[in-house]
């Protein structure tokens, strides 16, 4: 048999190669599952420290305007991103998102960076801004309700799908998203829950705050939980004093900085003793039976915002992420939520390192380009719902 010239081979060899590239940018063209893996490649590579980010390149860029909506009690505020070909004649999947006690503000260059990203991918982002939890670090039962609103005037714009929308939250945040979407009013309209970094039960996150402890399977570890997750819970449980006098005193200590004075502190009540020591850190036992003596209003509070109460009313696709390192919310509640999901339809779990609790940090390229595959796998599932 005579030999292939050598100059033939690579000819041929280069054909093949051309066919193949060919045939791969007509599967990326033509098929939905090729286009939604490139929205997808394009995504990742612009919310996490790439050094190239080539969604701008291709995609027009989004308009962005502030909107106000009906409340129960007054009106809302909220930020929406969408592409500027967004219309009646080409609607776009919604999704309303919720930061949740969170310091970040509208023009947080995080914020402002995954509202634009999104819409690039195709869409209607509504950051619904409340007016007390991310300004005043609380945990406010009502925003529960305002997020059924927010959701309803999303669906309710002429240039959105209503059959194509979902919600998404972080830290505090993601967990009301969840109780909101089950909601019976919206429940069977809601597409998929994206929650990142929730909580799974309110009660015991606040044990595990109080014992400086995580709750894990194989036993309890040390915990020193976050200065704003720390703040968040001396709001609420400072809340629950009747005595004003106490409430000065240990906001003194707690909150604004100006320590109060020993004679305050000596003069606490009851009630007040106990919450100081939840909030300077005692064993699992003594929270459990300070936690039982608090008002019943709060503790109920605390049930009315806990997604472990409300998973049977919940009809969306449960998506749930969480960094692995967190020290604001524990990991080990995103994995009990994960748990009790398990064989519900659409339900994907991931657990990352590359996020300072909900956000993108940099490392190496490599280590960027890990984190870059679990999210990409995990944001396929909820670009698909813009196609």
């Amino acid at each position: 048999m005579r030999a292939i010239p050598f100059w033939r081979w690579v000819q041929r060899s280069l054909v093949a190669l051309l066919t193949l590239f060919l045939l791969v940018i007509l599967l990326i063209v033509v098929t939905p599952q090729g286009r939604n893996g490139v929205r997808t490649v394009l995504f990742v590579f612009q919310v996490l420290d790439f050094p190239v980010k080539p969604q701008s390149w291709v995609t027009a860029e989004p308009v962005r305007e502030e909107i106000s909506f009906p409340l129960p009690a007054g009106s809302g505020a909220a930020d929406v991103y969408r592409s500027p070909g967004a219309s009646v004649d080409s609607p776009r999947a919604g999704v309303l998102l919720f930061l949740g006690a969170n310091a970040s503000g509208r023009d947080d260059p995080d914020v402002v960076n995954l509202g634009n990203s999104l819409a690039r991918a195709g869409f209607a982002v509504m950051f619904y801004w409340s007016p007390t939890m991310g300004l005043r670090h609380n945990m406010d039962p009502n925003e529960i309700e305002n997020l059924v609103w927010a959701f309803r005037h999303l669906s309710s714009l002429d240039y959105v799908d209503p059959d194509r929308v979902g919600m998404g939250g972080f830290c505090v945040g993601a967990s009301f998203a969840l109780v909101a979407a089950s909601d019976p009013r919206i429940s069977g309209q809601v597409s998929y829950v994206n929650a990142f970094g929730p909580y799974y039960d309110a009660r015991d996150l606040l044990l595990q705050i109080g014992s400086r402890s995580r709750f894990q399977d194989d036993g309890n570890l040390t915990w020193q939980p976050d200065q704003l997750t720390l703040r968040v819970f001396a709001n609420e449980l400072i809340e629950t004093l009747e005595n004003e006098a106490d409430r000065q005193a240990m906001s003194g200590v707690f909150l604004t900085g100006s320590a109060s004075s020993e004679s305050e502190l000596n003069g606490l009540s009851e009630p007040a003793v106990r919450v100081r020591r939840l909030l300077e850190g005692t064993t699992l036992e003594d929270a459990q039976e300070i936690y039982r003596r608090l008002p019943e209003g709060f503790r109920q509070s605390m049930d009315r915002i806990s997604p472990r109460n409300h998973l049977d009313g919940l009809k969306a696709k449960p998506i749930v992420m969480h960094t692995v390192t967190d020290q604001l919310i524990p990991v080990g509640e995103s994995r009990r939520l994960n748990r009790a999901f398990a064989g519900r339809e659409g339900l994907r779990y991931t657990e990352f390192q590359g996020f300072d609790h909900v956000r993108p940090t940099g490392g190496s390229l490599w280590r960027t380009a890990a984190e870059g595959l679990k999210l990409y796998r995990h944001m396929y599932t909820i670009i698909r719902e813009a196609s």
